[in-house]
């Protein structure tokens, strides 16, 4: 693992299941020795993984023991609070939220809103200058969601000079925290986004980002909890600093951004569209020719599907739509925009996260195709596309097994036929019978031995049909009630008979091997010489043990009898023994 990634995987805690590759829309994931792997220079920090692992084995990394730091190195901490908080902990009311983060040691809390009403008022100028043709650019991508800004960079360059140089609500609020209050105070961001961590470990304006389920198990540790916060001092000790934000207070839910930049300007001959979930950002990109736009168009795009109030780190304890409506309504107080002064105090607001260009490599067809057979798939009917690899199809995975991010045993159906191989081998190199049946006592597989056991006719029916499968064990064999006893709901584990068979002796072990739905039996003649002399031999080694054992035990007796009898006779001496010293 490494911990200057905002992600990263537990080994011990991955299970094998593959489901963070499936949800990881850029296959960002690599699998060695069996367990997956982040590969960050992928990464978009979308929070995929950490959200749907089903093991827990997916963490993004803690960044509390750093903020308790940062208060012994800044006399002066500021919280820059994400807008969504009202929807994460909607039982604290503002003033309480305030109160309890400044219980925990911080000086001042601001709201990451104030940024993003400062971009939505810049935003919308551009927009106008757009639809008023002082701007040629007619595709315009929004820049609010840092993981959107990688994925486009890294995985769909060729949309890169569309996206908006505007700065992200949060770097836009740290450095107008800054402008404001000195470039000496600390910022730390709290909110349900993981890649805000990507944000403040390249922005110097930015300190240090936690997220909201960070935040609460820190509250859970100090103990605070809504009716242990008690709003102190005066009213403006209550309020964010320096103000309240206005409908930028929406950009958590999709649409929000939109809303709040229409607050700015109503947009005349402007399209607007919100998109979000990547992959439904990718389907809406894939094939867009910006040319074929005549007026302005422009896309909010969020990494998470319904906005911000799903991010990674959240809780999510209530529903999406309460979620949303707590937003809406919280919002709905707040102003329309912000003051004169406070636009006009703005921060430059130009830069967004640097990313290059993912370069996949390229593979030949051959290469794949090599690739296919070695996890035995030679055709086209081979390539089931089952997505249990966690790549939607199998050629995808062949391609991650050429550049060493996936291994062959991560295919299902590979692994199924080479355990089938396996098993038929064994079966098949077992000196004794060995038969497979199901809760009906039809025959799974069995092999030669078997047949030569049950008689000349069966050995005809398994030439003509190797393995018998289908066939009735009942018809075959009278052993087929030990099967039956086996497979009953209450049936013991494992019995072993020996039973006549003519002029034979059969020893007879029957076992379970799915508890009520299937059963194998191993079956040796007794009577032939070679199994007659291992069979005496074995015997015989089971009664010298045995004997052993009871000599072991007579003598461990007899000594420790010796030994008791030989200390009081001991006793009696040294009693008497002091007495004829004295006489």
């Amino acid at each position: 693992m490494n911990f200057t990634y905002p992600i990263y995987t537990e080994p011990t805690e991955c299970q094998d299941c593959y489901k963070c590759i499936r949800r990881c829309p850029v296959k960002a994931i690599r699998v060695e020795n069996g367990h997956a792997k982040i590969i960050p220079e992928l990464c978009i920090y979308c929070g995929g993984c950490v959200t749907h692992c089903p093991a827990h084995a997916k963490h993004s990394r803690d960044d509390t023991a750093r903020v308790k730091q940062l208060f012994t190195l800044k006399k002066k901490i500021i919280v820059s609070l994400a807008p969504s908080f009202i929807a994460e902990f909607p039982d604290f009311t503002p003033p309480q939220m305030i109160a309890a983060l400044k219980h925990l040691g911080f000086s001042e809390v601001s709201e990451t809103a104030l940024g993003a009403d400062l971009v939505s008022a810049q935003l919308s100028e551009d927009l106008a200058a757009a639809a008023a043709g002082t701007i040629q650019q007619k595709l315009f991508l929004s820049s609010a969601c840092p993981a959107v800004v990688e994925y486009i960079k890294l995985f769909l360059p060729e949309f890169t000079p569309y996206i908006t140089d505007r700065a992200s609500p949060l770097l836009a609020h740290a450095r107008y925290l800054r402008k404001i209050y000195g470039e000496d105070i600390g910022i730390v961001f709290i909110g349900p986004c993981i890649a805000k961590k990507r944000e403040s470990d390249t922005w110097k304006e930015i300190d240090i980002a936690i997220t909201f389920n960070e935040l609460r198990t820190w509250f859970a540790a100090e103990g605070i909890r809504p009716d242990t916060v008690i709003p102190a001092g005066k009213e403006a000790d209550q309020q964010f600093i320096p103000r309240r934000a206005a409908k930028g207070s929406l950009y958590p839910i999709d649409g929000g951004m939109i809303a709040a930049c229409k607050k700015y300007g109503k947009l005349p001959g402007v399209r607007s569209m919100t998109v979000s979930g990547i992959p439904e950002i990718h389907d809406a990109l894939a094939g867009f020719d910006p040319e074929n736009i005549s007026t302005p168009l422009f896309l909010e795009l969020l990494s998470c599907t319904g906005g911000c109030i799903n991010g990674p780190g959240t809780a999510r304890i209530h529903s999406g739509t309460l979620r949303r409506v707590l937003v809406e309504e919280y919002a709905a107080t707040a102003d329309e925009t912000l003051d004169s002064e406070t636009r006009n105090n703005a921060p430059v607001l130009q830069d967004t996260l640097p990313g290059t260009q993912a370069t996949p490599p390229r593979y030949t067809e051959e290469d794949i195709r090599t690739a296919l057979r070695s996890v035995g798939k030679y055709t086209a009917a081979d390539e089931v596309n089952c997505a249990s690899c966690g790549y939607d199809t199998c050629r995808a995975f062949a391609e991650a097994i050429l550049d060493n991010r996936a291994e062959k045993t991560m295919c299902v159906s590979y692994m199924r036929k080479l355990a089938q191989k396996k098993a038929n081998g064994l079966i098949k190199a077992i000196p004794s019978g060995v038969v497979i049946v199901d809760k009906n006592l039809q025959i799974v597989e069995c092999n030669m031995n078997f047949a030569k056991l049950m008689g000349t006719d069966v050995v005809e029916m398994y030439e003509a049909k190797p393995g018998l499968e289908g066939a009735d064990l009942a018809k075959l064999t009278g052993a087929s009630q030990f099967f039956a006893d086996v497979l009953t709901m209450n049936g013991p584990d494992i019995i072993e008979r020996d039973i006549r068979d003519g002029r034979k002796i059969l020893h007879i072990t029957v076992f379970e091997i799915e508890k009520e739905e299937i059963a194998a039996g191993v079956i040796e003649d007794i009577t032939a010489p070679q199994n007659q002399k291992n069979r005496t031999v074995t015997q015989a080694r089971k009664i010298i043990d045995k004997n052993l054992s009871v000599v072991q035990k007579i003598a461990f007796l007899l000594g420790e009898n010796a030994a008791e009898t030989e200390s009081m006779l001991n006793s009696i001496i040294d009693s008497y023994g002091g007495d004829e010293d004295e006489d």
